[in-house]
């Protein structure tokens, strides 16, 4: 992090395990973003606009690279090692007072079921401890999406039973979501 006029900002890593790196979005993904969004899954677990157009990436990206700027949220592409995107992995509604942030993330089709989603994760989580020093990260998966909710699980998050509606950002009849917490203790 740095600091700037007052402002913390988020200074976005590169970080890897050799199998998935997550590095800060580029204009140059655009393309490759639009292509991932189409996948109908990716709208109907998240927020992410359908049709997705290429707008809708370059408006992303602009906001991406704003949220970080005012240090409220990390925004990371997840490439494998020929730097093919595989998808997406957040921490949002970062609140340094309260030391918690909230984590999301989507995966292309071709990058799913291989565990890339679970190391990506884990590599996003290690780094808010380490470097935003986060205490408590939640996560929000919507209670029918059982592939998100494995993927939390293996990432050491722990389900609290409690259901939210999520009205922001997300269409009616998908507001339902899980909530999971992941302290430095369950790391």
């Amino acid at each position: 992090m740095a600091c700037w006029h007052g402002v913390t900002r988020i200074v976005l890593p590169r970080l890897t395990d050799g199998v998935v790196t997550l590095r800060p979005w580029r204009t140059a993904d655009a393309d490759a973003l639009v292509i991932a969004c189409q996948d109908p899954e990716v709208p109907r677990w998240t927020a992410v606009p359908s049709p997705y157009r290429r707008p809708d990436a370059l408006r992303f990206l602009a906001v991406a690279l704003a949220e970080a700027e005012r240090g409220s949220m990390a925004a990371l592409a997840a490439v494998d090692g020929g730097g093919r995107l595989l998808g997406s992995f957040s921490v949002m509604e970062i609140d340094r007072e309260r030391a918690t942030g909230e984590v999301g993330y989507w995966l292309a089709r071709g990058a799913r079921g291989r565990g890339i989603a679970t190391r990506a994760l884990e590599l996003l989580c290690a780094w808010t401890r380490r470097e935003l020093g986060l205490a408590t990260l939640e996560l929000l998966a919507h209670r029918d999406n059982q592939p998100s909710i494995r993927v939390a699980r293996r990432a050491g998050f722990t389900p609290t039973g409690e259901l939210r509606s999520i009205a922001k950002d997300v269409p009616s009849g998908r507001a339902y979501r899980v909530f999971a917490s992941r302290t430095p203790s369950a790391a």
